[in-house]
């Protein structure tokens, strides 16, 4: 931009026979014109990374790990609406750390085992009953870098087996995600080599 501006410079001054103070005078403007617009093209550039910055601190950053996957509480074979089903009742480990200086709570956990083999649905009914307390410890405070581990229960129910026909389950593609007081969703991994035993005492 700026090689077009000083060459344009030179042809106006050429063809209208301008002296040499419009020369110097005009090439101070356009150095100056061109120094102005490149440091706010810098400022402005700094100035997005900076305000991203800022946005994704104003947020949790929740990460954490999911292990020791094991039956835990009822457990049985069921019926619904025709179609037969295996149940138990699960628990495990939660590890939680928030990596933002904003602090948060925990209001909801929730999971997706579709991918499981076989595939495996998640719920709370029936274990709130089993256990008489709450499946997730929601409004649990995470405040920044304070790393703690929680005690999760929750009901798995594979369709179409009985609980004697359901082979040990590889967690690995379990998808588990905890939402915030912001309604974010976090994703938690899952501890590699996990599997849950279905009817496991």
């Amino acid at each position: 931009m700026s090689c077009a501006g000083f060459t344009i410079l030179s042809v106006y001054i050429a063809a209208t026979n301008k002296g040499n103070g419009w020369v110097v005078g005009g090439s101070a403007f356009l150095a100056a014109v061109f120094f102005t617009v490149a440091a706010y093209r810098t400022w402005r550039d700094e100035h997005d990374k900076y305000t991203s910055e800022v946005a994704k601190n104003q947020r949790p950053d929740v990460r954490g790990e999911a292990f020791d996957f094991k039956g835990d509480g009822v457990s049985g074979d069921g019926l619904y609406r025709g179609h037969r089903n295996a149940y138990t009742g699960v628990s495990f480990k939660l590890f939680l750390c928030n990596h933002s200086p904003v602090n948060t709570t925990l209001k909801n956990i929730d999971y997706d085992g579709s991918q499981l083999t076989p595939p495996v649905e998640f719920g709370f009914d029936a274990v709130d009953i089993a256990f008489g307390h709450e499946s997730f410890p929601v409004d649990t405070e995470l405040p920044h870098g304070i790393g703690k581990t929680l005690t999760v229960h929750t009901e798995a129910t594979v369709d179409g087996f009985r609980i004697a026909d359901v082979p040990p389950i590889v967690m690995d593609n379990l998808q588990v995600h905890v939402v915030d007081a912001f309604d974010q969703r976090h994703p938690i991994r899952i501890r590699q080599g996990e599997r849950l035993t279905f009817g496991e005492r």
